[in-house]
């Protein structure tokens, strides 16, 4: 009962102290992996997890079709409602606590420090960036598999009955968590060393056919399937720092110290870090963190003769941070989301340090013979003429140190998670507070400059934009540029940057887009075409420039091109109202009256609000249908809604003339 209470509270404790985070919209780069997501939304698209198509529509850089597949299943149950996303996160992150407690409790076997590891990892702060960003889910899924596997593996030894069901599971969820994220290929390493520091030479000898195998295997035919089979080409776009592998290996070790940092004092956070590349081995950080790594690594074999589950989550820690320094080039090279993994380590050594420290005040305390009453260190604890501490006192003081010693980390970590959870609220707040971290991020200025932007505030915009182009020449942050100045009307400044876009990167298909919308307001609408049909070919699912080459065939007067068009917007996007309203209007030219008032009602149904519908279909109705009824109706509906417009003062008119019209019939 007990164990099960327990339990319980871990899996409640992490929904608390990210309470606050349930009501956040997507942020960061959730726009890419779920607002602009189409593949998501159609399971017709699930074959495609297992091709080449993965690349081009999931938003992944990397092979993590479990990631995607998670997507599908929000996107089927909750649409674009972030709540879903964020619960589901929450409950990936309390399975990884409850796990965290069980694989401290099988290596270490002491109720208090698994129970004390759990709750520091479902509430330390670092971990806010992977619970809050709905696109750094592989962190979860990954953690939540790696956990899962290695529990498997160490149940399932010396023990033939539970070998048989529970190493092949523990091989599955091995590949599940490969399919996550690629750090889980340290899983074998950790297999090993808990053989080598727990077991001796015998065991792992006994385990090289019967565990070491399998999980070779599985790693083997993971890294072929990576590297061979669903290889992006685009990964070899990624450099290593001053585009050199020995700057690299200078600098990783300031990012490990940094790391470190982070863990034992979270006090400051950043979603763009930016880390000075170190071109010297005489350079003070990277001395200094030199210094600090040998200081930790003497300090870690001490511990191997002293403590050996201390010695495996020290490792541990190193272990599974090494897919994230660098040795393949990634597109971050410091990000409190690559501490997920490594951070139940850390949280276990805090709790192992955390309990000696109670065990040795206990002692101290409670385990010293007393002479009346007395302890030998003069302090008084209990009532002269008392013989020794009763065993309900010991329980009450015990109870009291636990508590004591537990809240010491777990409080602060708790309040300082609630506040950053509150950076997380939304794009806006999220961006101002990372440009106000890191001033020198050109992304973050491009990402505020966008939020400004869609808010109308073109001029912040451009700012923003410019700051980010000055920063960093990059085709997303011209193409931004370039979209601020279309909005402002500066016309050739935007074409401009739109071109430097396809210099650096042709296959851009909003730039060809926007390119298009550009040449069409200058009157070159078949130059404008061929711009929407390059976007197009480049992205089929594109909406918007399926609608645009829509618009752009029904100005040169081709109904059946506009028709299909438009078609084929709304069979990608089919909840946009302009599409529907379009394809109604084409259909009304070309005298295709029903079809037209049913894609006219299917925009009404999408949004009552859009007052041009109703206008159209009065007209419908009166010139194709001669109901004279229904399009006095809809005209009317459509002064109601907007009694201020234009054109309300000629549709009272008509109305009027209408209704003359039939009392002289």
């Amino acid at each position: 009962m007990f164990r099960i209470l327990s339990l319980a509270i871990l899996f409640l404790l992490p929904f608390l102290a990210f309470l606050n985070a349930l009501d956040n919209t997507f942020v960061y780069d959730d726009v890419f992996t779920i607002i602009d997501n189409y593949f998501i939304r159609d399971w017709g698209n699930f074959r495609h997890l297992f091709t080449h198509e993965y690349f081009k529509h999931s938003g992944e850089a990397t092979y993590r079709p479990l990631v995607t597949l998670s997507y599908f299943i929000d996107y089927s149950i909750w649409q674009l409602n972030p709540f879903g996303y964020h619960m589901a996160n929450h409950v990936f992150h309390a399975i990884a606590v409850i796990l965290v407690c069980l694989i401290t409790s099988a290596v270490i076997r002491k109720k208090t420090v698994s129970f004390l590891a759990a709750m520091l990892f479902g509430v330390h702060p670092i971990l806010t960036e992977t619970v809050n960003a709905i696109s750094y889910r592989e962190d979860l899924l990954t953690t939540v598999f790696f956990l899962g596997s290695l529990l498997l593996f160490i149940y399932s030894c010396n023990n033939f009955k539970r070998y048989i069901f529970l190493y092949p599971l523990s091989l599955l969820l091995y590949l599940f968590a490969l399919c996550s994220k690629e750090m889980a290929i340290t899983l074998p390493v950790m297999v090993f060393l808990f053989d080598w520091i727990f077991g001796d030479n015998a065991q792992i000898k006994k385990n090289a056919m019967k565990y070491y195998v399998g999980f070779i295997a599985v790693s083997v035919f993971y890294l072929f399937l990576r590297f061979v089979l669903l290889h992006n080409p685009s990964e070899g776009q990624l450099t290593y720092p001053e585009d050199s592998f020995f700057v690299n290996a200078l600098t990783m070790p300031k990012v490990v110290a940094s790391y470190i940092k982070l863990l034992f004092l979270p006090t400051y956070f950043n979603a763009e870090y930016m880390i000075d590349s170190i071109t010297t081995p005489l350079a003070f950080p990277f001395l200094f963190s030199m210094f600090l790594l040998c200081v930790t690594g003497v300090i870690t074999f001490r511990f191997y003769s002293h403590s050996k589950p201390f010695f495996y989550f020290m490792v541990w820690f190193f272990v599974t941070l090494t897919p994230a320094m660098n040795i393949l080039p990634i597109a971050n090279i410091m990000a409190e989301r690559y501490l997920y993994l490594p951070s139940v380590a850390f949280c276990v050594i805090l709790a192992i340090i955390v309990q000696t420290i109670w065990e040795k005040a206990c002692t101290y305390i409670l385990l010293k013979k007393r002479v009346g009453g007395i302890s030998t260190t003069g302090t008084s604890f209990l009532p002269a003429g008392s013989k020794g501490t009763t065993t309900k006192q010991k329980n009450t003081l015990k109870t009291v140190m636990i508590v004591a010693f537990v809240a010491i980390p777990v409080i602060p970590y708790s309040i300082t998670t609630l506040q950053r959870n509150r950076c997380w609220k939304d794009q806006f707040t999220f961006w101002l507070t990372t440009v106000k971290d890191s001033p020198d991020s050109a992304r973050a200025h491009n990402n505020l400059g966008m939020i400004y932007f869609e808010k109308g505030d073109t001029d912040r915009a451009i700012h923003e934009f410019q700051t980010s182009v000055a920063l960093e020449s990059d085709p997303e942050y011209h193409h931004n540029l370039g979209m601020a100045y279309q909005r402002k009307g500066m016309k050739k400044e935007a074409v401009q940057e739109y071109l430097l876009v396809l210099k650096m990167n042709p296959d851009s298909a909003i730039t060809h887009n926007n390119m298009g919308n550009i040449l069409i307001d200058l009157g070159r609408i078949d130059d404008g075409i061929m711009k929407f049909k390059d976007a197009i070919r480049l992205k089929p699912n594109y909406y918007d420039a399926h609608y645009n080459v829509g618009l752009a065939y029904f100005k040169k007067g081709l109904l059946n091109e506009s028709m299909e068009a438009f078609k084929n917007a709304i069979h990608y996007e089919p909840d946009h109202p302009e599409a529907h309203s379009c394809l109604g209007t084409v259909y009304a030219n070309a005298g295709m009256a029903d079809d037209s008032i049913r894609e006219y009602k299917e925009t009404l149904r999408l949004q009552p609000n859009y007052i041009t519908a109703y206008k159209n279909l009065g007209m419908v109705y009166l010139n194709y249908k001669k109901d004279v009824q229904n399009a006095i109706e809809y005209f009317r509906e459509f002064i109601k809604r907007s009694p201020d417009n234009n054109e309300a003062e000629e549709i009272r008119r008509m109305i009027e003339k209408i209704q003359a019209l039939q009392k002289t019939n």
